[in-house]
């Protein structure tokens, strides 16, 4: 009976100093927390829109849309299976990227455009005259010309935007425009080699 005692006063001992140990840690944890909140070097979180917010909505959502119609052109009208590759990843993941920008301004009054820039038309009315190899090495020297374009779109918005959800969408589309042009750099050494 008493060695029952003991170990049922060791096990409450240790209960209660697991307890305690919790609690400490919990509260520092806490503590942290609290202090990392109070840090003036943090950029506030802003949910209202400025100007250049305005602005990079409208630009942004002109060169998605460009490049979505470009990538279905390339699709039509393109031949080398590496354009095609190209392609399909163009317009899904931009397609992706309107899904995403239509999200932020819903139920705001930010617009988006839903079309694309008069330059933008004159090019893809340009490029829809050619199929095959001429396509090819025309749709995608335009791509890297395009995507060095349209990343001070991006940048500007990261720089000079209020909002910070749309900061945050033009940091993850710039990220993706690189890759893109990475890609496109790939894909016109490709066609270069295939056409020796």
């Amino acid at each position: 009976m008493r060695t029952s005692n003991v170990n049922q006063q060791t096990a409450t001992n240790f209960s209660r100093k697991a307890r305690i140990a919790g609690t400490v840690l919990l509260s520092s944890f806490f503590l942290v927390g609290m202090t990392s909140c109070e840090d003036e070097d943090d950029d506030p979180i802003v949910d209202s829109y400025n100007q250049q917010d305005r602005n990079f909505a409208i630009s942004s959502s002109e060169n998605i849309n460009a490049q979505i119609m470009f990538g279905q052109l390339a699709l039509d009208n393109g031949e080398d299976d590496s354009v095609i590759d190209y392609a399909t990843m163009l317009v899904s993941e931009n397609t992706e990227s309107r899904t995403e920008l239509e999200g932020i301004v819903n139920g705001t009054d930010v617009d988006i455009s839903d079309g694309v820039t008069d330059a933008m038309q004159a090019k893809y009315d340009e490029l829809a005259l050619l199929s095959g190899e001429d396509f090819d090495m025309e749709f995608i020297d335009f791509q890297l010309e395009t995507l060095d374009d349209s990343m001070p779109i991006y940048e500007n918005e990261e720089a000079n935007g209020e909002n910070f959800t749309l900061k945050g969408f033009a940091e993850k589309t710039l990220g993706k425009i690189k890759d893109h042009k990475e890609d496109a750099v790939l894909v016109k050494a490709e066609i270069e080699i295939e056409g020796i």
